[in-house]
């Protein structure tokens, strides 16, 4: 065979539509024929390699090893059928469960549980009375997996298990039916003499959310354990019964443990009736280290919280309780707060620092007036706050001119300070103010510490006008590189169309080390640009470009208007060096006509074409497209089939389609990627699926991406009380850090604006970005952008919603 042929030959499998394994022929007839070996080492070596056939190949072999006299060959099918997540076998293995080997009967409980139907419930209750406590364990933890109200009898039937694994496991899948059937059985476990089981009694009763276990719960509040205190009061809050208020409200005042406090603080905010609201206030400045929870916790609160904390502002002679009820009105009360805090600042009632805070919080259109009179303050503490305050009420798309003198009066009076003066400078920048240049513009041509300048030009970028766009064109040629990059990405916010030909003077000539950052620049020149001899000076550019250089060119074709580009960039797309038709892929997501070159594209070999491609479609794709994509998502590499799903979120949400039928049936995916891609499709397009399987996944499924995705979907879509009782299951029990803060976080609004950002990858254990690194790039609507880097280990991304960006390994998906 020749080098060519076999070339083609792979390029060809690697680029099939199907999820199917890479095995040639000859190996799959190995395996085959392996399975019907006579010696049983043979057999088990060939079971052993099961899981790395694809679905149709496994699902013909895996009945004959199902079948096979030897436990080792049996245990190796059943752990290939539930890695390869194939249905239908759960029932083939029901006779496992009277089986004498243990394994073959908990593996047996394991299949079962992946596809619970009706006729599972019945072998499973019998597995509540086997010999191994692990069995019984697994068979409970099962039934509550079921969903079926007939498992309950079963289960009610265990709650005295010998064994308190098992007995555990029994209230939790009781908990997770939250049938209420169970809450008297449940309230009579809370004298057990061991903590474990009252914990998990009391997380059971609030999951199952019957307010007939209030008073049960109650007498859990004086348990000298404190987990099962702690777990008290998270049911007590989830019940959210206004009769447990004295009782949790007492318990905040004489709680030891901080644990214990804290627990009783987020009760009393979910319970959060008026006697709540006191009971929180009334602890405001008692500890410093709880003013921030009682805050959140009033705040969370929201409206009715307003006129008491409205009230204490005006009467509260304590300077720590007041200035705590100021930062709570403000997150509770939003703008219409600004008025109260207004006053309360003007009679003396709260702390200047927390004034500058509280109002910063609130939006009111009079804070920035007073933050601003605080900059060149004395003191530190009030002058940070100020800082800080100030950057949160100023945004350069919304230009305000007011602030430019004060902060150019704080500068000079910061001298000494370098820290504050970098930060007044950054401000300038956000004023969005051109009358920011008299003090920007000289520091970016002359100053000598390089921080400043640096700065300097960096807030330039928001501001660029004809008089300061010398001092950049200067700063291009400074020996400093983080001088020159500064420069180049304030000119590639705000080029001019008549800087495009002197910026391709300097390009042709510069040395190779500012070659970069012209490129960069030539972003802003020719974002308007339509002169073809310009467009000609740039392709020979091009042409004589390679690697960082190259990426950076045809990002500026990518910003240029599509209509005089399109024909260079059609041209790249046919390359032979699949970097550049992953750069093109990559900037095509911002002009709706280039559909065709995204459709050819996305069947190119290059695995890494096919993902930009795909996600780019998602930008500028129709209903056309959309069968398309369709079919990408069996693409074997898991990025290209991840964005294909994105995409086709995308374009139904654009073009009002109903994209749940196709979206929900890729939950059942094998592959993590592909099920978080389509749970975070859901959220964005606002759908669930008939029955629910996102609930399973947020605490059933191994990647912990995806129960994140599970959990934003259910948290902020049409959820329902079996959906809150999932989310409290989780924060209790979710192993995962962030996951457990998405579950106990509010519902998420998405954002507007369309952003591009320019992202780098810097892999674990290095220390500059990385060419080809992989990347999943999790954007603030929840959709996870999937792929390699470019020649500079850079990431272009464009139609951002607002909000924070987060880049994460692909390996976190377990694909």
């Amino acid at each position: 065979m020749s080098r060519r042929f076999f070339s083609a030959l792979l390029a060809l499998c690697l680029s099939a539509g199907t999820a199917e394994a890479l095995l040639w022929p000859s190996e799959v007839n190995r395996i085959e024929r392996d399975l019907g070996a006579t010696d049983v080492e043979v057999r088990r070596r060939a079971a052993g390699r099961l899981a790395e056939l694809g679905e149709r190949v496994a699902q013909r072999l895996l009945g004959r090893a199902f079948d096979d006299p030897d436990v080792e060959v049996r245990l190796s099918a059943a752990s290939a059928a539930r890695a390869l997540g194939l249905p239908g076998f759960g029932e083939r293995v029901m006779g496992w469960l009277t089986d004498p080997d243990p394994r073959l009967r908990l593996e047996a409980i394991e299949l079962l549980a992946t596809a619970p139907s009706a006729r599972t419930i019945a072998p499973l209750t019998r597995a509540l009375s086997d010999v191994e406590p692990s069995v019984r364990s697994a068979a409970a933890t099962a039934l509550g997996r079921s969903a079926a109200p007939e498992a309950v009898v079963g289960l009610l039937g265990r709650l005295d298990d010998s064994a308190v694994e098992v007995e555990t496991s029994v209230i939790r899948a009781l908990s997770r039916l939250g049938d209420v059937r169970a809450v008297v059985p449940l309230v009579s476990k809370i004298e057990d003499p061991r903590p474990e089981v009252r914990r998990v009694v009391a997380r059971a009763l609030g999951e199952i959310g019957d307010r007939r276990a209030e008073s049960a719960l109650v007498l859990l509040l004086r348990d000298a354990d404190e987990a099962v205190r702690v777990a008290a009061l998270g049911a007590l809050g989830a019940l959210a019964d206004p009769a447990a208020t004295p009782s949790v409200a007492a318990l905040l005042g004489g709680e030891p443990s901080n644990r214990g406090r804290r627990a009783a603080i987020r009760a009393l905010a979910a319970i959060g009736d008026a006697d709540a609201v006191a009971a929180l206030i009334k602890q405001l400045g008692e500890r410093p280290e709880e003013q921030e929870a009682l805050v959140t916790a009033l705040g969370r609160i929201g409206a009715s919280a307003v006129g008491p904390l409205s009230a204490c502002l005006g009467s509260e002679p304590r300077r720590e309780r007041a200035d705590g009820c100021a930062l709570a009105l403000s997150r509770a009360g939003g703008r219409d707060a600004g008025p109260v805090l207004r006053d309360a600042v003007r009679r003396g009632r709260v702390s200047r620092a927390t004034a500058l805070t509280a109002l910063a919080e609130s939006g009111h259109p009079d804070a920035l007036l007073l933050v601003l009179e605080q900059l060149d303050s004395e003191d530190p503490v009030l002058r940070k706050s100020a800082l800080s305050a100030a950057a949160k009420l100023l945004d350069p798309r919304l230009p305000d001119g007011r602030a430019v003198e004060p902060l150019i009066r704080a500068f000079g009076a910061a001298r000494g300070r370098r820290t504050d003066r970098i930060e007044l400078l950054k401000l300038l920048g956000r004023t969005g103010s051109p009358r920011a240049a008299t003090l920007l513009g000289p520091i970016a041509d002359r100053a000598d510490d390089l921080d400043l300048r640096v700065t300097a030009l960096s807030a330039l970028g928001s501001i660029a006008t004809d008089t300061t766009r010398p001092v950049l064109w200067r700063a291009l040629s400074d020996r400093e590189p983080a001088v020159r990059l500064a420069a180049a990405l304030a000119l590639r916010e705000h080029g001019s169309p008549a800087s495009a030909p002197l910026l391709l003077d300097r390009l042709e000539r510069a040395e190779a080390e500012d070659r970069q950052a012209l490129a960069l620049a030539l972003s802003g020149a020719f974002a308007k640009q339509e002169s073809p001899e310009l467009f000609a000076r740039l392709q020979r550019a091009l042409e004589h470009s390679r690697d960082a250089e190259r990426d950076a060119l045809i990002e500026v074709l990518g910003r240029a208007p599509p209509a005089a580009a399109r024909g260079l960039l059609d041209a790249l797309s046919k390359r032979a060096d699949p970097a550049d038709r992953r750069k093109v892929a990559e900037v095509s997501a911002s002009d709706a006509g280039a559909r065709k070159r995204l459709q050819r594209l996305a069947a190119d070999p290059d695995p890494g074409v096919r993902s930009n491609a795909l996600w780019a479609l998602g930008a500028v794709g129709s209903r056309a497209e959309l069968p398309l994509l369709e079919r990408a998502f069996g693409d074997r590499d898991s990025s290209a089939a991840a964005n294909a799903i994105s995409a086709y979120a995308r374009i139904a949400l654009s073009e009002k389609l109903d994209a749940a039928p196709v979206l929900c049936r890729e939950l059942g995916s094998r592959r993590s990627s592909l099920r978080a891609s389509a749970l975070s499709g859901l959220r964005l397009v606002s759908a669930r699926c008939p029955d629910q399987p996102e609930r399973r996944l947020v605490s059933d499924d191994p990647s912990a991406q995806v129960r994140r995705a599970a959990v934003e979907l259910v948290r902020d879509v049409r959820s329902s009380a079996e959906d809150r009782r999932a989310l409290r299951r989780c924060v209790s029990e979710e192993p995962d850090g962030a996951v457990a803060v998405a579950c106990s976080a509010a519902p998420a609004r998405p954002g507007s604006g369309r952003e591009r950002s320019l992202v780098y990858v810097v892999p674990v254990g290095e220390a500059v970005p990385t060419p080809r690194a992989p990347f999943a790039l999790l954007r603030p609507d929840g959709l996870v952008r999937h792929g390699v880097a470019d020649r500079r280990g850079a990431v272009y991304e464009i139609g951002l919603p607002d909000g924070e960006l987060e880049l994460n390994v692909p390996a976190l998906f377990g694909d």
